[in-house]
């Protein structure tokens, strides 16, 4: 069978001319800006017209009696480029670490595939855009962009073209001769400003002919950010966008926008659909924050994304009561173990916020949650001790004063009670603080306790229980709803672009504390008391004080698509392919990417090769800062939840596996698996591959997790994806020898009893067992990873949008698994012993750090049985794109492999210590779609089957997999924009293909005072699996702690 041949059934294109894509992303070539005079010329094919000092003249801008630009102003632009020129040149000699724009992040938010022949006839069939309608399509709004005259500012009013300007229809939303008032006058607009009519751009549907950006958009694009950033002007409309700019923005970052001469805004339409009101958004040239204009909704009849008068003294508990009782009455219910109380939680210890003290009510019951930050001096606030639990159980003691209660908790009280509930729960109250059997109790049900609440009340913009909740009592809000009238309407900025992470929230305190985390994940409703407004979530949706909500009941949550960040990608993303190890069978590379428009970017090199298509779009992203559940397996919900938990700080680094518990309830709800020291069992050979994103501090107290768990160390680790969100990729295939011992062999034996096995074939399995020391090893393997037998009712499933296998299984509905994990009657095996120690046998490796500023290469002969992790090679990588825990594995000096340490190397070199690397598991790198074996080969390579061929053949058989080696070619000189993965040397070991990447640890070998060696986890990366088999790997027996 011809693996290939799927993969080059390509629909090529012969390549034109030298791609300016790439030429601009390594500098040789100055990239227009889009929009710009000068880009308006290169996309029409005909230069316009400029006058002696550089501006378009127009006979229509003569009659207004609009001025002629400054060439002062122009040269002062010129200059202004070359600068930033400069720095970016700078930026380029600095090897100060920048993030990759190519980050796992940033991929998994791509869809990137390689048009075929198939594909392209399917697109067909289905009436999907192709190359031709598509520019079919482009041709049509070109031309309906070409009906009107297309008005741009800078300094003056101007035409971007003459020709046949008097044949052409002035856009909807330009002004010619409008009023001019007096600048004392509230609506005053100056000269940029007066000739917009705004009543139009959020009345009128169908304006994207009309924009000056391009044909595609809507855009009105304007040379006008320093009006805007005048502090002097009188214009209501720059006033009122900059007092949303000084809302959002830094004072150093205003400085630095107000020192551009050069910088553009522009106003953009958001339209939601027809029942949703129109919006604008406002960006700028040089800030990164943008603003969102609403229309003020009527009293008559408001329309859904409008926006509603906010004040800065009171929160509207009116209408939150309207959310809740919204979600509660139409929302489909949250179903699931997390939201039901356990059997032995019979009662619940609650304030009464009626009666004014602690009192205990049978469960179920309606009660609201307190989420809120302890502070740095928790133990000075009144609190639940055996001292004072009489005292919190009189009548009254909450509302009476006699006892100093924290403004937070006298809010909530109060918010419960506006809301119509009688109850509310509060940790410092309703557990007593110095009881440690009740705290470990409590703690284990904490996804019960908020799961249940009607809703959680989030102190989010609080620091400690001293600050009360803004809009309640005596907290004001800080920040105000900025409102003007604009050609006569009524217009307010939004607090939040629901687009976009609300960074109120993601940014607080109240957000970096490790056990808000999952009080957050937790609750099926919270509301966040902001300081500048109230924000309401729900497994469903989200609502805003300051906003019309839609009216939807079955409302889905909002997963936006960023297109403005792919647009900021895009160049990255070219070059990103072009130098994809994966992708060098094809030397030239045409891209027809999303945003681009018709004409799409080429590379080329000198050659006479087919050119393939890359295709790329972007994909809808959670950005609210929750977990992804809906349509995702266990395992990436997982994995966000560590990415997002491990960020987050905690006063006592103890509480590092207790604060994450309830997490874990919500991940494996309903689910036979377990969890230990944070590593789920569901998926335990890929969970010990976690990455540091910062260098990390070892947890050394009394029973802290082992170093092989993140929650062994403080500091933020993550774990590595698919690559791009439709990738060809697949899940690790464990690579070791899990070892067990005589106390598992009844585990083992319930195992099979659980599956069908007969009590003979039980008995006969037991006495093999005794009989024979290696046959419980084998059993072992196929136990862990359910190899005994296929018919067990699990389903090897398709996930065609992402080209992702996953399994389901009728005792787990509606739950994604990336392999089959233990169903409800079978039980589990520990795979570590009670004291932490994973036992397992590896093939493994010494490892030697290196100077290799000293090491020569050796081609011939292939003798060395280390690997080296290298030192002084900072020339080996791009400028930035390294971080200091990161280093390159060499064999014999060619690159091998890629490695992340726990901690800075200063701190791990010594001449004493003893390292080795072992090989985990085996995997392939994330590649473009389609598959280079074929769409029919890939489905079929089934997860299952993989796992047991792997471990039993080419891992641990006879038959072991021969690897190739070119022992005459020197050493790469080209340098790699590091991404984690390892970027072998090809010219030395070939290019990357199927399942050959070893996922290693970087082992520390300890001895103890008695004489006991054992293992403590030190880095994580990944290599060549052929160069980590020319060391000739030993097999050792590990114990790792």
């Amino acid at each position: 069978m011809d693996q290939h041949r799927d993969r080059r059934r390509l629909k090529f294109e012969s390549s034109k001319a030298t791609s300016r894509a790439l030429q601009e992303r390594t500098g040789d070539q100055e990239t227009p800006e889009q929009g710009s005079p000068r880009t308006q010329e290169l996309e029409n094919g005909k230069p316009a017209e400029p006058s002696a000092d550089g501006r378009v003249e127009s006979e229509q801008f003569k009659r207004l009696g609009l001025g002629p630009s400054h060439a002062a102003q122009v040269e002062e632009r010129r200059l202004e480029r070359e600068e930033l020129e400069k720095q970016r040149d700078a930026l380029e000699q600095d090897n100060q670490y920048r993030e990759n724009p190519m980050s796992d992040e940033n991929r998994e938010l791509i869809d990137v595939w390689m048009q075929t022949e198939d594909e392209a006839r399917v697109e067909e069939e289905d009436n999907v855009m192709t190359r031709d309608n598509y520019e079919a399509k482009f041709e049509e709004d070109s031309r309906l962009h070409h009906e009107y005259n297309h008005h741009y500012f800078d300094e003056q009013w101007l035409l971007f073209s003459e020709e046949n300007a008097h044949d052409k229809k002035d856009e909807d939303w330009f002004i010619h001769s409008p009023a001019v008032l007096e600048t004392s006058d509230p609506q005053y607009l100056c000269d940029m400003c007066r000739h917009i009519d705004f009543t139009v751009l959020f009345s009128y549907r169908g304006l994207k002919p009309q924009g000056n950006k391009d044909s595609t958009t809507a855009c009105i694009e304007l040379w006008g950010l320093s009006r805007v950033l005048n502090e002097k002007s009188t214009c209501s409309f720059c006033n009122f966008v900059r007092e949303a700019i000084e809302q959002q923005c830094t004072a150093t970052e205003l400085g630095k926008a107000r020192e551009t001469k050069a910088g553009k805004i522009w106003i953009d339409i958001l339209d939601e659909g027809p029942d949703c009101a129109l919006r604008l958004e406002i960006g700028f040239s040089h800030l990164a924050t943008r603003v969102v204009i609403q229309r003020l909704a009527s009293d008559d009849e408001p329309l859904p994304l409008q926006a509603l008068p906010v004040r800065q003294d009171a929160a509207d508990t009116k209408r939150l009561c309207r959310w809740i009782r919204t979600c509660e009455d139409t929302h489909p219910k949250v179903l699931g173990s997390i939201h039901t109380f356990p059997a032995e939680m019979k009662t619940l210890r609650v304030i009464d916020v009626e009666e004014g003290c602690l009192v205990t009510v049978p469960t179920p019951c309606r009660y609201a949650c307190l989420s809120y930050v302890w502070g740095e001096n928790a133990s000075s606030h009144v609190h639940l001790t055996s001292e004072t639990k009489a005292i919190l159980e009189n009548p009254g003691i909450f509302n009476k004063g006699s006892v100093s209660i924290s403004q937070v908790y006298l809010d909530a009280i109060k918010v419960t009670r506006d809301i119509g509930l009688r109850y509310l729960w509060v940790d410092a109250f309703c557990i007593v603080q110095d009881d440690d059997a009740e705290k470990a109790t409590i703690i284990s049900q904490m996804g019960a306790l908020y799961g249940n609440a009607v809703i959680t009340i989030t102190a989010s913009a609080s620091f400690s229980p001293l600050e009360g909740l803004p809009g309640v009592g005596k907290t004001s809000r800080t920040r105000s709803q900025v409102v003007k009238q604009l050609n006569g309407m009524s217009v307010a900025v939004a607090f939040h672009d629901s687009r976009q992470p609300y960074h109120e929230i993601e940014d607080a305190i109240w957000n970096s504390r490790a056990w808000t985390f999952q009080e957050r994940h937790l609750s099926q409703r919270a509301v966040y008391f902001t300081t500048s407004q109230l924000h309401f979530t729900c497994a469903h949706g989200t609502a805003c004080e300051d906003t019309v909500p839609l009216s939807t009941c079955d409302l889905k949550p909002t997963v936006p698509i960023d297109q403005p960040r792919f647009d900021n990608l895009i160049h990255d993303l070219m070059f990103y392919i072009w130098t994809d190890p994966t992708q060098t069978e094809f030397p030239n590379k045409r891209f027809k990417l999303g945003g681009l428009g018709a004409e799409s970017q080429t590379m080329i090199s000198l050659t006479d090769e087919p050119t393939p298509t890359y295709r790329a779009t972007p994909v809808a992203a959670y950005r609210s800062g929750t977990l992804p559940m809906e349509g995702e397996t266990l395992w990436k919900t997982y994995r966000e939840a560590v990415n997002m938990y491990t960020k987050r700080k905690m006063t006592w680094q103890s509480d590092a596996v207790s604060a994450f518990q309830g997490v874990t309830d919500l991940i494996s709800q309903g689910v036979n698996t377990t969890f230990w020291y944070g590593i789920p069992e569901f998926a335990f050979d890929q969970a010990l591959l976690w990455y540091p994103r910062e260098p990390l501090i070892r947890r050394t107290f009394t029973g802290a997790a082992p170093s092989w768990s993140w929650a062994g160390w403080e500091g933020h680790t993550t774990y590595r994806g698919r690559g791009w969100h439709n990738g060809i990729a697949v899940a690790p295939f464990n690579a070791v020898r899990w070892l067990t011992n005589d106390d598992n062999l009844d585990t083992i034996k319930k195992y099979l009893a659980a599956c069908g096995e007969s009590p003979a074939r039980v008995a006969d399995f037991a006495q093999k067992a005794k009989d024979r020391p290696g046959f419980l090893q084998y059993w072992t393997h196929a136990f862990l990873y359910h190899l005994g037998g296929y018919n067990d009712g699990w389903k090897d499933e398709r996930d065609t949008s992402r080209n992702e296998h996953y399994f389901s299984h009728s005792a787990y509905p509606g739950l994604r698994f990336t392999y089959p994990t233990n169903l409800p009657s079978q039980p589990l095996l520990p795979r570590h012993t009670p004291d932490g120690t994973l036992h397992f046998t590896a093939h493994t490796v010494p490892a030697h750090f290196t100077d290799m500023s000293t090491t020569t290469p050796k081609p011939m002969p292939i003798e060395d049985e280390f690997l080296q992790i290298g030192l002084n090679d900072a020339a080996k990588s791009s400028p930035g794109s390294r971080r200091p825990w990161e280093y390159i594995i060499y064999h014999q000096g060619y690159r091998a492999g890629f490695l992340s340490l726990n901690i800075p190397c200063p701190a791990v070199v010594s001449a004493s210590t003893s390292y080795t690397l072992v090989a985990m598991s085996i995997d392939t790198i994330p590649q473009i779609a389609p598959p280079v074996c074929g769409w029919d080969f890939y489905w079929k390579m089934t997860p299952r089957e993989l796992q047991a061929s792997i471990f039993l053949d080419q891992e641990w058989g006879k038959s072991r997999r021969k690897w190739t080696v070119y022992v005459d070619a020197p050493p790469s000189s080209s340098t790699v924009k590091e991404d984690g993965d390892p970027h072998w040397d090809g010219r030395r070991y070939g290019n990357p293909a199927v399942i050959d990447v070893y996922n290693v640890l970087l082992l520390e070998t300890k001895v103890g005072e008695n004489g006991e060696r054992w293992q403590e986890r030190t880095g994580v990366g990944k290599m060549f699996a052929g160069a980590f088999c020319m060391t000739k790997p030993d097999v050792e027996r590990i114990a790792l702690r």
